[in-house]
């Protein structure tokens, strides 16, 4: 019966996904949801979250907060009521000058992040306002790449930089990938969105930096196809029927290159496969208490990320056991309301796409915190 239901409840995530819009290192200790706690590989931190791009006006440090260990998340001091504003929103006002922000320039249902080399975050969103929202912290810079009636962009359902930091956007409804520079400028799409498609319904995607390969999950086939870096098709993995067996797929969601390895959520399976770069099986893993997952992150030290239930992050060895659960259901803090992607950074940063709350929330790990806080 059990079976039954999860199989019931992944059809109904991927039918909406794509239109409507996923540390100790110890074999046996795990950690419940609600905490940030402490583990060989440090302690966890969090940063702040973001939604908008009045987030990026330049602010003073009370507006910093972050997790300690064995605490709650330090939250920002906030005054009740609509008349008066948060200390952080005060100050915004004071620095940035008061203004009003238009409704597209805020995030309403984000759920897919990727960063690129200057550590700007990338957000697509896909409700009120399809569209692609770059997060410049550095600069206090916020670029939207606009979709919708009478766009180019469509709907945005998987994102990826690739060495040149260029943005590869998978569209589930043209069933094409669209490409930009950095500065959001359109470059050229890879399949064409007016004739004869190369994918049903393309969702995650991944480059390999070194080769430019472009690997792309396409669920309703039940397969990954491999392009070269003009776009040209070198491999489909998968029988394009849905199997459980090795180098079958059953609705595959996402991918992420690591490590000259391909990993590849292979979402009504309740497993990770583990290829090579060229398509051969290296290992499959089956991460325990898996649900039904639909975006997945993996960082340097090969800690798997993925949504999990009951509006909590799981965090995975690369064995599949279950290192540690964080976030609990709200929207203050450290908690989340339906988190639907996740995202590490070069520096092993998380992003999570906290889609219910129309917001991106930001988490580090550190043996001791830095005393000047990164922002988010």
């Amino acid at each position: 019966m059990q079976r039954i239901v999860r199989f019931i409840l992944n059809i109904f995530l991927l039918a909406i996904l794509p239109t409507s819009l996923a540390i100790a290192q110890s074999d046996s200790r795990t950690v419940s949801a609600g905490t940030l706690a402490v583990s060989d590989s440090g302690s966890l931190y969090y940063l702040g979250s973001f939604s908008s791009e009045k987030d990026l006006a330049p602010r003073s440090g009370i507006c910093g907060a972050f997790g300690l260990v064995g605490k709650p998340p330090v939250a920002l001091s906030e005054v009740t009521g609509k008349a008066s504003p948060s200390r952080c929103e005060a100050v915004v006002d004071v620095v940035a000058g008061s203004r009003q922000f238009e409704q597209e320039d805020m995030l309403f249902r984000p759920f897919k992040i990727t960063t690129d080399s200057k550590n700007r975050a990338i957000v697509a969103d896909q409700a009120r306002f399809p569209s692609i929202h770059i997060f410049d912290f550095a600069r206090h810079k916020h670029l939207r790449i606009a979709g919708g009636l009478g766009e180019r962009l469509q709907a945005p359902a998987g994102l990826a930089v690739d060495g040149h930091d260029q943005l590869y956007v998978t569209d589930a409804q043209l069933g094409a990938i669209l490409i930009y520079q950095s500065n959001g400028k359109f470059l050229r799409y890879i399949g064409n969105p007016k004739g004869e498609r190369l994918f049903e319904r393309p969702a995650g995607i991944a480059v390999d930096p070194a080769s430019g390969h472009i690997y792309v999950a396409d669920p309703p086939r039940n397969i990954v196809i491999m392009l070269d870096a003009n776009g040209n098709l070198l491999a489909k993995f998968g029988t394009g029927a849905a199997g459980s067996g090795p180098n079958e797929f059953a609705a595959p969601t996402d991918v992420v290159v690591r490590s000259q390895e391909l990993f590849v959520l292979d979402s009504q399976n309740n497993r990770i496969q583990i290829l090579d770069l060229a398509g051969n099986l290296r290992a499959s893993i089956y991460p325990e208490s898996m649900g039904a997952s639909f975006g997945f992150s993996i960082d340097s030290r090969g800690r798997i990320y993925l949504d999990g239930p009951l509006h909590t992050v799981q965090v995975f060895d690369s064995k599949g056991r279950l290192l540690l659960r964080f976030g609990s259901a709200g929207s203050g803090p450290a908690e989340f309301n339906g988190p639907s992607a996740i995202c590490t950074d070069g520096s092993d940063r998380i992003y999570v796409a906290d889609t219910g709350n129309n917001r991106v929330q930001s988490f580090e790990w550190g043996a001791k915190h830095v005393t000047k806080l990164p922002h988010p």
